[in-house]
C-alpha cells in the first residue's frame, strides 16, 4: 500500500518541493532551476500517493493548483500570504523535533518544507480524530485503511471505520 504524502512546493525560477508523511517525517526534499514541472510530478508521486498539496502563499501558485489537480489531491492554502517569520517559526519548531537532520540546500527547499508542514498542521485534528475514534473502538489495526478512506474519499471516519469492519 502506497505511503500517504503531504508536498509542499515553491514554484519561480527555482522550483522546491518537499514530501513529509503524516507523522511528519520528510520523506523527500529537492530543487533545481531546471526542475521541470513534469520532473517535479515524477519526484514527487515515487514515494507514495500525494493526497495534499500545501502552500505557503494566497492564494496558491498556479503550478501547485495544476500539480494538484493532474494527482487528485487537495490544496491546503493558508488565508495569507506567510511571512518570512512565520515560516522560520514553522520550520524551526519542527526541524528541533527531529532527531534526524534534513538537509535544507537553500531557501526554496526551506519554502517547501514550510508549505508541507503547513499542510500537515491542518489536517493534523483530523487524523487525530481518526486516531482517537480508532483507539476508543479498539480497531487500530485498520488505520491505515480508514485513513485511506477518510483522506482519500472525503469519507466520514464513522463510516469508513463501518465499511472496513464488516
Amino acid at each position: 500500500m502506497e505511503k500517504l504524502l503531504i508536498a509542499g512546493i515553491d514554484p519561480g525560477t527555482t522550483n522546491a518541493f518537499c514530501l513529509i508523511d503524516l507523522e511528519g517525517n520528510v520523506v523527500s526534499i529537492g530543487s533545481g532551476r531546471e526542475l521541470s514541472h513534469g520532473r517535479i510530478l515524477s519526484e514527487i508521486t515515487k514515494h507514495g500517493k500525494v493526497f495534499a498539496l500545501g502552500s505557503d502563499v494566497y492564494p496558491s501558485p498556479n503550478l501547485t493548483k495544476k500539480i494538484a489537480s493532474i494527482l487528485g489531491a487537495r490544496v491546503i492554502s493558508p488565508d495569507h500570504d506567510l511571512s518570512y517569520l512565520e515560516k522560520i517559526k514553522i520550520v524551526d519548531s519542527f526541524l528541533k523535533k527531529k532527531k534526524e537532520k534534513i538537509n535544507i540546500q537553500n531557501k526554496h527547499e526551506k519554502d517547501a518544507l514550510a508549505a508541507a508542514i503547513y499542510g500537515l498542521k491542518r489536517i493534523s485534528s483530523l487524523i487525530k480524530k481518526i486516531d482517537d475514534n480508532l483507539k476508543q473502538n479498539n480497531k487500530t489495526h485498520i488505520h491505515e485503511q480508514v485513513k485511506r478512506k477518510v483522506l482519500l474519499e472525503n469519507m466520514p471516519i464513522s463510516d469508513a471505520v463501518k465499511i472496513l469492519s464488516s
